[in-house]
């Protein structure tokens, strides 16, 4: 892969991903109350995504002792302390 540092790579991970996110949530029409709508879906797999990769830059960190992991594992706790402050005040309002 190309040679970026890891905080670069969680930053544009988690831009990407909740700005899909959101553009989802706002062309599909809501789900029914029966099943999800899939913006609710991929709002839900981020969940075990943001899991899986903070453990994967725990353990390089561990491997590499390289500060990088452990900033990148900081962006990825204030990206969700940001997200879920979108989420109660902007997008659910």
């Amino acid at each position: 892969m190309f040679n970026i540092r890891p905080e670069i790579k969680t930053i544009i991970f988690f831009i990407v991903y909740f700005i899909l996110f959101i553009l989802i949530r706002t062309f599909q029409p809501t789900g029914s109350p029966h099943a999800p709508n899939i913006s609710d879906l991929f709002f839900l797999l981020s969940i075990p995504a943001s899991i899986i990769y903070s453990i994967f830059l725990l353990y390089n960190f561990f491997k590499s002792g390289n500060k990088n992991y452990l900033n990148a594992i900081f962006i990825v706790t204030a990206s969700w302390v940001i997200f879920y402050n979108l989420l109660k005040y902007v997008i659910y309002k």
